[in-house]
């Protein structure tokens, strides 16, 4: 018995699913800023805006963001972000993804911090493919697309500010 003639309807008939699937809505994103939102003398801490928009005319699901947050003369944050959102059809949304980077010792040789600072965003989202297959596909792991992304930009990056004592019952504030 020959197997080659039954193979090939079943290998013609999977190929077609997975290209039906690989044609519906993708997200599209767009990083739209980038903000230091906290600083101490080791450390910075980032927010980094993203517009998300679905064309399509079902939800997309989205599942998490893998990106690379660089910023010049001070350093890198790799990392990953649930994003746990769903994109409803023909609309937009707005995200937010966090990153921290340690700043170097000689972060004032290095960087003119009254200047605009370039930061750089590498990115991808992962989601699952709008329709029933496209969620049986990436449920057994079997499609899990991710879209990839990018931005850049400047900002200014606020010097480490004083310590300030502590509030107390004498200068104002509430006891511990």
């Amino acid at each position: 018995m020959n197997p080659g003639p039954v193979l090939t309807p079943a290998l013609l008939l999977v190929s077609t699913l997975l290209l039906a699937v690989g044609c519906g809505a993708v997200p599209r994103v767009a990083a739209t800023a980038a903000k230091p939102t906290a600083r101490t003398d080791d450390a910075a801490q980032f927010r980094i805006d993203l517009r998300l928009a679905n064309d399509g005319t079902e939800d997309i699901p989205l599942e998490r963001f893998e990106y690379v947050f660089t910023v010049k003369g001070v350093g890198v944050f790799e990392g990953r972000w649930a994003a746990l959102r769903t994109i409803p059809p023909g609309q937009s949304i707005t995200m937010e993804i966090p990153a921290s980077i340690p700043l170097p010792g000689d972060l004032a040789e290095r960087v003119d911090l009254d200047a605009p600072i370039p930061w750089r965003l590498e990115a991808g989202v992962r989601y699952r493919a709008p329709g029933f297959l496209g969620r049986i596909l990436f449920d057994v792991g079997v499609r899990r697309p991710t879209e990839s992304f990018s931005g850049s930009g400047t900002f200014t990056l606020d010097r480490a500010a004083a310590s300030a004592p502590a509030e107390s019952p004498e200068n104002g504030g509430e006891a511990p």
